[in-house]
């Protein structure tokens, strides 16, 4: 048997009808003591009660005593107070009764009135699926408390349903990245299985080849993971030379920068920040990676490291097509590309990691398209603080 349990409804509307019969009970019984305390003052004195005739008899059908007239009105007016003072109490009984059913049946349309947009949005909520995040409750009445928190709900949709369709593009374009690499896998096995025997030559650029397939694989993965990837924990925040981090980097891709025929000028000073080691080199690598591969050949690429304030900066500019400035916020969406603008043949995920890293380090990003073609990034960081030194 399901166990009762009294709905929000049911306690607000006793809470209602109490507080008015509550209310009913005591004007009533302020009434009740005025009208008594009226009743019980005494007569002024200089009023002279009427001689009553010598025929008169008493309540009791019993001869007229030998009383005086003040007497015998003592006696009417107590016999009046009392027939009084019982009336009032059987009436205000009555009255206390009427008042209780009316209090509940108003309090129990209140509460359902007041209560009226929390059910909207229970239902809403209960209706909700990844079908219809596009529902809104738009509630409206006067602006309290109940708008606020139907608004609260809207805008709670509003970024579920931008979640969601981020989510599904984000797979859908991920599987499409994996899917050339493992089609050109599946048909260079196949191919090898299926074709004559090949000779040692043959076979060792079948695995070299597959090789540097495995690791475009392995490449793409760690970027959808770091993509994916939205916290630091704080035992992973360490000071990070940013500058020396940089140049590593810059050196490990001085041979890419030199096939492509790239000038490469560095202004590296000294900048320390807090943050992940791993993640920030990455960030460096990408943008790094993403000057080479998006530039002219024998272009120019410019990196450079400094503290400005309680932040350092790092910034990377690189020759290359024009970039229109409507364009620059798509290229920090997961695998976009400004095909006609930017060359190259990456995944388009470069970027989109970049401002990942970045606002997971609670810093700053910035494009800026030059003048005379290319693209500059501006990266700010929070700079480590030093701890003073012991007095």
């Amino acid at each position: 048997m399901k166990k009762w349990r009294p709905t929000v409804r049911g306690r607000l509307a006793a809470s209602l009808a109490g507080l008015i019969l509550l209310t009913a009970v005591l004007l009533l019984g302020a009434s009740y003591l005025l009208v008594t305390a009226n009743l019980s003052q005494e007569l002024p004195r200089d009023s002279q009660p009427e001689r009553r005739p010598q025929g008169d008899v008493m309540l009791n059908g019993s001869p007229p005593e030998q009383r005086s007239p003040e007497d015998v009105l003592v006696g009417r007016r107590a016999e009046i107070v009392h027939h009084v003072k019982t009336a009032l109490i059987a009436q205000y009984a009555i009255v206390l009764a009427v008042v209780a059913v009316l209090a509940a049946l108003a309090a129990w349309l209140m509460a359902g009135r007041v209560l009226r947009p929390l059910r909207l949005i229970t239902a809403a909520a209960g209706r909700t699926t990844r079908e219809r995040l596009g529902e809104r409750l738009a509630l409206d009445g006067p602006r309290d408390e109940l708008t606020e928190l139907g608004d609260t709900f809207d805008s709670m949709l509003a970024r579920l349903e931008v979640a969601f369709e981020e989510q599904q593009l984000f797979a859908a374009n991920a599987a499409h990245e994996l899917r050339t690499p493992f089609t050109l896998l599946r048909g260079e096995l196949e191919l090898a299985l299926s074709g004559p025997d090949m000779a040692p030559d043959e076979h060792r650029a079948l695995a070299t080849k597959l090789l540097r397939t495995v690791a475009a694989c392995e490449r793409l993965t760690e970027r959808l993971l770091s993509l994916a990837r939205g916290q630091i924990a704080p035992a992973d925040r360490v000071a990070v030379r940013v500058d020396l981090v940089v140049g590593e980097r810059i050196e490990a891709a001085r041979l890419a920068a030199d096939e492509r025929g790239l000038t490469v000028n560095t202004e590296l000073g000294a900048a320390t920040a807090h943050g992940d080691p791993e993640l920030l080199a990455q960030l460096a690598d990408n943008l790094i990676e993403n000057a080479i591969r998006h530039n002219h050949p024998h272009g120019w690429i410019t990196v450079k490291t400094h503290v400005d304030g309680a932040r350092i900066l790092l910034v990377v500019a690189n020759s290359g097509e024009q970039l229109a400035t409507q364009d620059l916020a798509d290229l920090l969406q997961p695998f976009r590309r400004v095909e006609r603008q930017r060359i190259g043949d990456g995944t388009g995920l470069g970027l989109s990691i970049v401002r990942t890293i970045v606002d997971i380090h609670d810093g700053q990003l910035e494009l800026s398209a030059l003048p005379d073609g290319g693209l500059e990034v501006r990266v700010s960081l929070a700079q480590m603080r030093q701890r003073a030194a012991p007095g």
